[in-house]
């Protein structure tokens, strides 16, 4: 896409459930049918952003595998609706780390032609403290970055 005449053949998009993740993908499905492009569907388990040694578990037991695979199963069936109902190609995927860093590290390594994420609009102090996603993306990617958001709703 960042050249004139360039196709799109791979689109990550990020899920997390949110509205504004719900704008990204309908936008991705709209762009992949258009292109015959393949959308990688991405959830990324963040890590507790808190200590858990103290509650005695091992970090295994909070990221067993069938949790995982719950998971991955609600993101095709529910989350990844538009998709199927569209007839997108597509894969969905289930990775843990930071958001950001690893919607950038599975486009490097997918040779994916855009990310679309949405934005859940903190600022201030929230952002600060949870990080953005977007913000994130739009230094660190490969590829370009469409960033989608939901209408703001007055106060």
């Amino acid at each position: 896409m960042s050249e004139v005449g360039t196709t799109v053949s791979r689109i990550v998009v990020g899920i997390d459930g949110s509205a504004a993740s719900a704008a990204a993908l309908s936008w991705a499905t709209r762009l992949a049918l258009a292109t015959d492009a393949e959308v990688l569907a991405v959830h990324v388990i963040e890590p507790p952003r808190y200590d858990i040694s103290s509650i005695g578990l091992p970090r295994t037991v909070l990221n067993e595998a069938n949790w995982r695979e719950t998971i991955r199963m609600e993101l095709e069936a529910i989350w990844c609706r538009p998709l199927i109902e569209a007839g997108a190609r597509h894969r969905v995927l289930v990775e843990e780390g930071r958001a950001g860093p690893c919607l950038a590290a599975i486009a490097r390594r997918e040779s994916a032609d855009l990310i679309v994420t949405g934005r859940r609009g903190l600022t201030g102090m929230a952002e600060l403290v949870l990080g953005s996603v977007s913000y994130y993306l739009t230094y660190h990617a490969s590829c370009p970055v469409a960033v989608m958001r939901t209408e703001r709703r007055a106060a």
